[in-house]
């Protein structure tokens, strides 16, 4: 019986190709879309849990307080380490980490002795139990004793390979930071779904990375401890104040010449906090000096939401042109009826058909996501592999099951109960049976694409904002020279030398890029009268800097030439208004120095004030920024900013590179162009956007097949009264308008509905943005007018095809 069941399913659905194509595609499309999003979210949620014992694992974190604001940070004092792992009972193990250093200079000696040199980023540092800490498996070395000595180092197997090939690289020596280091090991490639990443790892030097050997203050190190079975990580927290009492108190008692019990009732604190290793790369707290991007749990959250909303659109898609469909076999029905068919018998048949169907959809959407997921990969920024598990393939084919039984049941059940007398007339369900539960479903059907729509354009719409925002300087035309300071002591004549280049308008030299993250470091000043501390983000600046960049002084000058500004310092406005300085030009701020023969006082005057300007992300607000000039470091730069002219930037660009050869033969030669790079830092929401846009698109399109269903089977049902009113002398154009009429009101009623909604939910999502754009009323007239275009286009096909029909045609059979 199973095996009839079967065979007049086929004969059915080859007899209605164009119906089979379109109810496959469809649903294939849909649940293509929903496995591809599935992937990505399984692979964000699986960040770490590699690892052994990562549920153990914690890191440990800061929120550092001051008297106004508060700060988190990724890596504290590194003494704190010693300090866990010996006070605490619940601490099995501690391990620091260091890093990562970016564009680092690396030498070796090839097979022919040769020298070698490449710029590498990824370079760390780490505690000899790393790899025991975190399981990672060794290729080569022992992991107890790889990282002994000072100068041992682990290459990952693809580093290795780089640069030493099929020779065994342990024993070979890198000269890195101009220190000749021993390969120890070779560590297999960490997986992408780490929040750890390092091509290098060299054994933790408390002089080289973490400054004084003892430190409970200094931000030096990526702390991380694991747990003994069964330990209370809150329990462990709530002993860290105590903890930052016994050690911190008295290091900054020194160093600020005031009690630990004034420091806090001033609104200064640290707390400490344990960061779960899992939740790392989603965590939503803004920690600073992380050692890799994260991702967003919210960006995850809502695709999690968009798969849902495409497999459930698909899925309606599919039963409305079951539905549609079901009253094209009325006649078919009525015959089998009255030649003895059983309502069970018909009920099997309508659900076999709609499970192969279901079936054939879900093989064809197996295909589609393998040929989709290099595009798909490029689109999210992934490396995804399509998992053909035992679990998944059972998954799927529940879902194709429970669809195909969904999308069968109300045909079968409806069409089986009718009269027989009335099936042969043709007159199968009349307009009012069924159609709360099919309108329902195109209004949910438009009430996601109407969501979807406004989400990526509010998405378009900030990213077009903050690419266009003014920064408070002038972002184009300006090339920046990497890597300054390997020119040593010739970063000025390189300067000068640029200036005389043709297409050259002005060049300066500076220690922070604009943008980047993690490039302003921090700094402690007192105001002149106060004795309140202030921790500032702060750049180095040369005299030439801030005309190239084109800074706006509101108050005061910028460095000079002419004087010695060693002692001079420039605030920005936010920090002007923090430090409650009025007329603050020639006022003096108090910094203490740490050095080894004792803290030293030094007094900065203020010589201008620059107007607020976003040195970091538009994620970002803009906090209190202090401006020091080079000499107050002896000179030098990280990076050489030169704005150029309109000419061609090639020649500039060949030019500084020439010169750079001349002054560090022995230097890698490293350019960027400054827009370029700030358009850069927004690379994950543009892969948002983009991944929005391409699922909306999908989402809108299936509805729309939905609709057109829909559209067909209402103009199948009406084909009566469409006769008689064009025998009365209706126009197709009136024709047209009353069949459109119906689904224009859904539409709407789906547009008031996800208006709230739709808000709601791009509100919070702008809410990662200091500076972010109003949602705005046209927003969502324009995504619901689009979707009314849509559905119009869609409805008018069928409408135009009934409208146009001879009524002698309709009218035959009273």
């Amino acid at each position: 019986m199973i095996r009839n069941y079967i065979k007049v399913a086929l004969r059915s659905l080859i007899k209605q190709k164009v119906y089979t194509l379109i109810n496959v595609l469809g649903l294939s499309v849909g649940i293509a879309s929903c496995l591809l999003i599935t992937m990505f979210v399984i692979e964000e949620f699986s960040y770490d849990k590699f690892l052994t014992d990562a549920d153990r694992i914690y890191k440990v974190v800061l929120e550092r307080k001051y008297p106004n604001h508060s700060t988190n940070y990724a890596f504290i004092p590194h003494s704190y380490s010693e300090v866990m792992g010996r006070d605490f009972a619940e601490v099995e193990d501690v391990v620091k980490v260091s890093g990562p250093i970016n564009n680092v200079v690396v030498n070796y000696t090839d097979r022919n002795s040769e020298v070698k040199q490449f710029e590498e980023n990824f370079v760390m540092a780490a505690d000899s139990n790393f790899f025991s800490f975190f399981s990672l498996k060794l290729i080569k070395g022992n992991s107890k004793t790889v990282l002994t000595k000072l100068n041992d180092i682990v290459l990952t197997q693809e580093t290795a390979n780089r640069y030493f090939g099929q020779d065994d690289p342990v024993g070979k020596t890198l000269k890195i930071f101009n220190q000749d280091f021993n390969v120890t090991g070779i560590c297999e490639n960490l997986p992408d779904n780490s929040h750890l990443k390092f091509d290098f790892l060299s054994k933790w030097n408390d002089q080289f990375f973490g400054g004084p050997k003892v430190n409970f203050i200094t931000f030096s190190a990526h702390t991380y401890i694991k747990l003994k079975p069964g330990a209370n990580a809150a329990a462990l927290e709530a002993k860290f104040p105590k903890m930052v009492d016994t050690y911190a108190s008295a290091q900054i008692e020194q160093d600020l010449g005031k009690s630990w019990a004034d420091y806090k009732r001033e609104g200064n604190g640290y707390r400490y906090f344990l960061q779960p290793l899992t939740s790392i790369h989603l965590d939503p707290t803004n920690l600073e000096g992380t050692m890799r991007p994260g991702g967003n749990r919210n960006y995850v959250y809502f695709l999690i939401c968009i798969a849902s909303l495409i497999l459930a659109i698909a899925c309606i898609n599919f039963m409305n042109l079951a539905t549609a469909r079901s009253a094209e076999r009325a006649r078919e029905v009525g015959v089998r009826k009255t030649m003895g068919s059983l309502k069970g018998q018909l009920v099997y048949q309508f659900l076999v058909e709609s499970v192969l169907l279901s079936l054939f959809a879900t093989v064809l959407a197996l295909g589609l996501a393998q040929l989709a997921l290099p595009y798909f990969n490029a689109l999210a920024g992934k490396h995804l592999s399509l998992p053909f598990t035992p679990g998944i393939l059972g998954g799927l084919l529940l879902i194709s099951v429970v669809v195909g039984f969904m999308a069968g049941s109300y045909p079968a059940f409806a069409l089986s109960s009718i009269n027989p007398i009335v099936v042969m007339k043709g007159h199968f369900a009349s307009q009012a049976k069924g159609s709360w539960l099919r309108n329902g479903l195109v209004v949910f059907q438009f009430f996601i694409s109407i969501v979807l729509i406004v989400g990526t354009l509010t998405v378009v719409k900030q990213m077009n904002y903050m690419e266009n925002k003014s920064l408070g300087y002038d972002k184009e035309q300006v090339l920046v020279i990497d890597r300054a300071f390997a020119l040593n002591n010739k970063v000025q004549t390189f300067i000068e030398e640029m200036k005389r280049v043709p297409g050259v308008v002005s060049a300066g030299g500076t220690f922070s890029l604009l943008g980047r993250q993690g490039d302003f470091f921090g700094a402690q000043f007192t105001p002149e009268g106060s004795s309140e501390i202030l921790t500032t983000k702060s750049m180095g600046i040369d005299d030439d800097f801030a005309q190239t960049i084109g800074f706006e002084f509101v108050a005061g000058r910028g460095y000079s030439k002419e004087t010695n500004d060693s002692l001079s310092i420039i605030l920005n406005e936010t920090a002007v208004k923090t430090m409650g300085l009025s007329d603050p030009v020639g006022k003096k701020l108090k910094q203490i120095l740490r050095r080894p023969q004792g803290n030293a006082e030094v007094v900065f005057t203020i010589i201008g004030v620059i107007k607020d300007f976003n040195f970091q992300s538009l994620r970002d607000p803009i906090t209190p920024l202090t401006i020091q000039s080079v000499e107050s470091f002896g000179g030098g730069a990280g990076y050489v900013t030169v704005r150029l002219n309109q000419r061609d930037a090639r020649s500039v660009v060949s030019a500084a590179e020439e010169k750079w050869k001349t002054l560090a033969p022995d230097q890698p030669f490293k350019y960027l162009f400054l827009d370029q790079n700030l358009h850069a830092q927004y690379a994950a929401e543009q892969q948002a956007g983009n991944v929005f846009a391409v699922f909306s698109g999908l989402a809108i399109v299936i509805a729309c097949v939905g609709l057109f269903g829909l559209a067909a089977y209402t103009a199948n049902l009406r084909t009566k009264e469409i006769g008689v009113r064009k025998v009365m002398g209706a126009s197709v154009f009136s024709v047209v308008i009353l069949l459109s009429k119906e689904f224009t009101k859904l539409i709407v009623v789906a547009f008031v509905l996800s208006v709230p909604f739709s808000w709601f939910i791009m509100d919070r999502w702008l809410e990662g943005f200091a500076f972010r754009v109003d949602l705005g009323v046209g927003v969502f007239l324009l995504a619901g007018g689009l979707a009314l275009l849509i559905s119009w286009i869609t409805v008018s096909y069928q409408s135009i095809r009934a409208a146009i029909v001879n009524p002698i045609k309709s009218l035959r059979s009273e």
